[in-house]
């Protein structure tokens, strides 16, 4: 159940971002630009959903 789950996420980051092989070599780096395509995967979710900061 658990690959039902998790690899949708991953495929639609790969589809949609036209992720297929890193720009970067070694380890630090891979994981670095792999966290930046996922924020920017994020913030692209919640600008298409509409979501604004409130102002304090």
């Amino acid at each position: 159940m658990r690959k039902a789950i998790v690899e949708p996420v991953f495929g639609q980051i790969k589809e949609r971002r036209g992720l297929r092989r890193f720009s970067l070599r070694g380890l630090d780096d891979v994981r670095s630009e792999w966290r930046l395509v996922c924020l920017t995967g994020n913030l692209l979710k919640l600008f298409r959903s509409g979501w604004a900061p409130q102002a304090a």
